[in-house]
């Protein structure tokens, strides 16, 4: 069986998105990483990501531009919060991993290997089939529920 690879977003130096790309890691997928503080995304690469999905899921409501742009009071047109995410990459809610169509928002385990069809233990064995709700303020979004 081919290993997978995931695409995994993240900027800076924290110590949980550390540990969901070792979890990650160690179940065996390669991830091809990109620090966004380091190699910003342009709003064409932040538009392609978001693609149909609800912006909020991308945002970061702990970032002090989250605030500052008044995004905690009212959200503006979809063009110009990506204008500001790639003005301000720490408007995006880290880390982001990505594979074919499927898009996970956070440091959520059970999301992520639901996603990548993990066991809870992180080896590469098919989930069972069920899905349980992630985390308060970890999402994971689909092509499905892009409809």
């Amino acid at each position: 069986m081919p290993l997978k690879r995931v695409e995994f977003i993240s900027y800076g130096n924290d110590t949980q998105c550390e540990q969901t790309q070792k979890f990650i890691v160690e179940a065996g997928i390669i991830l091809d990483i990109r620090d966004i503080g380091k190699t910003p995304l342009s709003e064409r690469e932040i538009d392609r990501l978001i693609g149909h999905f609800n912006l909020q899921h991308f945002l970061n409501p702990l970032s002090e531009a989250y605030k500052k742009h008044g995004l905690d009071k009212q959200l503006p047109e979809r063009e110009e919060i990506i204008k500001l995410i790639a003005e301000d990459h720490t408007l995006l809610r880290r880390p982001i991993i990505r594979t074919g169509r499927l898009v996970t928002v956070g440091c959520d385990k059970k999301s992520i290997s639901d996603m990548l069809q993990l066991n809870a233990n992180g080896n590469g064995n098919k989930p069972s089939g069920h899905e349980r709700k992630s985390q308060k303020g970890h999402s994971r979004v689909s092509a499905s529920a892009a409809k």
